[in-house]
């Protein structure tokens, strides 16, 4: 083989790019996208590990001070009696 075919393929290398995982947010800190695009919000990049974990359950996630912060819903409690069920059989009605 001719060195021309190795010099032609030096310069054929690609550069390996990292992509970087740009999670945007909106001014209460919700999430609005993940994407490797530019976009017209505020931003943070985030790792590999936090986009696995933000991105099922993106609603549990909010931006603090610039950090990706878990944070699950509050537990809801209704706060009923016994008697104020409807269809309770263990009170007699």
């Amino acid at each position: 083989m001719s060195s021309t075919f190795f010099e032609a393929a030096q310069v054929q290398q690609s550069v390996a790019t990292k992509l970087e995982h740009k999670l945007y947010y909106s001014e209460d800190g919700s999430i609005i996208d993940i994407s490797y695009d530019v976009l017209e919000h505020d931003y943070i990049v985030i790792t590999q590990d936090e986009f696995d974990a933000c991105n099922s359950k993106r609603d549990d996630y909010t931006v603090v001070e610039n950090k990706l912060t878990f944070s699950p819903p509050k537990q809801r409690t209704w706060g009923l009696t016994q008697q104020e069920l409807a269809r309770n059989p263990y009170v007699k009605s």
